[in-house]
């Protein structure tokens, strides 16, 4: 078995936790938003999105 290069489950981790840090004190309607943004903020999320 070889040793494992990237750990998938702790970026994962490490992801939710920076994006409940930068939420924290949101109103759903503003997390909605946020995360919208975020994800237009991509070529890729903009390819999905349009």
């Amino acid at each position: 078995m070889m040793p494992k290069t990237f750990d998938a489950v702790k970026l994962m981790r490490e992801l939710r936790d920076k994006l409940s840090q930068e939420m924290e004190g949101m109103t759903p309607q503003e997390r909605v938003l946020y995360v919208r943004n975020k994800a237009t903020s991509t070529a890729l999320g903009r390819t999905i999105a349009g």
